[in-house]
């Protein structure tokens, strides 16, 4: 009788999942809305693809930091408080984001609204989890996980309507009703599950190593990359990334106990190479994001709207793979779909590396959407190997440094392929163009720039390749979860 209590769905348990799910859908969205708005964007402010491009970089790099926070905020102040706490933020840097009045401000901004997009999805799940125990978790987590797969699918579509009928900034602006309902709905009936407690520490020298780390690393990769700025100013940027990365790592692999990231994981094979892999293919994903609405918006001269449909089936073959990913995984095991999937992402990548100014419509079209089979084939695997290469002990680890890495892929991989298209199109502007904004769409102009979109797939089309070399390292099935103590954890060493 009480085994059957324990697995029964009740109405509040479901109330939960409804607010957890609506209330992580906002951040989930903001992650891909806004790249459909960079071309705009980069002609209101009168600035350049690598400046613009930061308006998503540092939102992602925003997330990255406060992800490693979301358990100890959870220990310390309680799930409930945090929740709060970051749809408030959410809320003001969404406000503050359509106000924006620069480049500089809304880049800002970003920053602030990522803080607390980046603590609503983790601390919402850690709050189910305590809620639903173990044998209740599975249902209810197919409920939060839904707007993971339909974000990123109507998000570039909705940016598209709002930029073209509305104005850019309701592009953030759509997100206040969203807070408001959720911070509603979470002061009347969320309850903390596990009590806060004052003595949760917080790993406050890995936090200032590591993302002062990870921004100047990639704001040094941006900078000299892009050759703007003093030199030797962006050269010494890179440099102290570098060394205040290092002094993480070093300090994170002696540290065996309250260290911000579990590096020690990296020990494990299996959680080595499905991290590692999902970072790449991260770069890969994220990285085209801005290079492929630009096309169709400077090149083709389509509304933003029409890039944004244009944009779809990329999104529909993700959703596809993901909904037929068990089928798959049973059929194939997870080193072969991780191996077919980034075949498939090379497949649809080399269309848009050869891209011209008059392309094959329904060929760009079914490109993407084998590019999206692909991502959704070769992504969710890596991260299945990787948290079951673990044993239940260190999962709550394991889960936070596999969230980090990917994020930082995507950070970087924006970042880097911005820089390569800008690189591309510099070359191709007339005397006294100074960006792209001021290059009339379907033009001339735009049309002799249409080979200089490629090169961002060319360097997709190379992360992946590194995806797959990694993928061979993965288990032919799902490997068994490792009971290991914590302080048996074998150390990050080459095999």
């Amino acid at each position: 009788m009480r085994a059957e209590q324990d697995e029964r769905m009740t109405p509040e348990l479901w109330w939960l999942g409804a607010i957890m799910a609506f209330g992580g859908f906002a951040s989930l969205l903001d992650a891909t809305i806004i790249n459909v708005a960079i071309g705009p964007l980069a002609t209101v402010f009168d600035a350049g693809i690598a400046t613009v491009q930061w308006t998503v970089t540092g939102y992602l790099l925003a997330i990255t930091a406060t992800l490693p926070l979301s358990a100890w905020a959870t220990a310390r102040f309680g799930a409930k408080q945090t929740i709060l706490f970051s749809q408030v933020a959410f809320l003001i840097g969404s406000l503050l984001c359509g106000l924006a009045w620069s480049v500089s401000s809304l880049i800002v901004f970003r920053v602030i609204q990522g803080i607390g997009g980046g603590l609503a999805v983790p601390v919402g799940q850690a709050l189910l989890a305590q809620a639903a125990g173990p044998k209740r978790l599975g249902k209810l987590m197919s409920v939060v996980t839904m707007p993971a797969l339909f974000a990123p699918l109507i998000g570039p579509s909705l940016g598209g309507v709002l930029v073209d009928h509305l104005s850019w900034r309701w592009i953030f602006f759509i997100n206040i009703p969203f807070c408001v309902v959720t911070i509603l709905l979470v002061v009347v009936k969320v309850q903390n599950i596990v009590a806060p407690s004052a003595t949760a520490e917080l790993d406050l020298l890995g936090l200032v190593l590591l993302i002062p780390g990870l921004s100047a690393l990639i704001y040094g990769l941006t900078e000299v990359g892009s050759g703007t700025g003093v030199r030797g100013v962006a050269v010494t940027t890179l440099a102290i990334g570098v060394l205040l990365l290092a002094a993480f790592v070093l300090r994170a692999m002696r540290n065996r106990d309250g260290s911000l990231l579990d590096l020690r994981l990296f020990g494990v094979p299996a959680f080595r190479a499905g991290t590692v892999a999902n970072f790449l293919l991260s770069m890969a994903m994220y990285g085209v994001l801005i290079p492929l609405p630009l096309y169709f918006q400077l090149v083709r001269g389509t509304s933003v709207l029409e890039s944004a449909l244009a944009l779809l089936p990329q999104s529909i073959g993700y959703l596809v793979a993901i909904t037929l990913l068990n089928r798959l995984t049973a059929v194939l095991g997870t080193r072969n779909l991780t191996l077919l999937g980034g075949l498939l992402v090379i497949a649809g990548s080399v269309p848009f590396a050869l891209i011209t100014a008059e392309p094959n419509q329904v060929l760009i079209s079914a490109a993407l959407v084998v590019r999206g089979m692909g991502l959704g084939a070769a992504m969710m695997p890596t991260m299945t190997v990787a948290f079951a290469s673990v044993g239940k002990e260190r999962a709550p680890g394991a889960t936070g440094a596999f969230n980090v890495f990917q994020r930082i892929g995507a950070s970087l991989g924006t970042a880097v392929l911005a820089i390569v298209l800008q690189n591309q199109v510099s070359g191709r502007l007339p005397a006294g163009t100074p960006n792209l904004g001021e290059v009339a769409p379907g033009g001339d102009v735009a049309h002799s720039m249409a080979t200089a979109f490629g090169a961002p797939f060319w360097w997709a089309i190379a992360f992946t390749v590194l995806a797959l070399v990694l993928a061979f390292l993965l288990p032919g099935r799902r490997p068994p979860a490792r009971a290991v103590p914590a302080d048996k954890e074998p150390a990050l060493q080459p095999e």
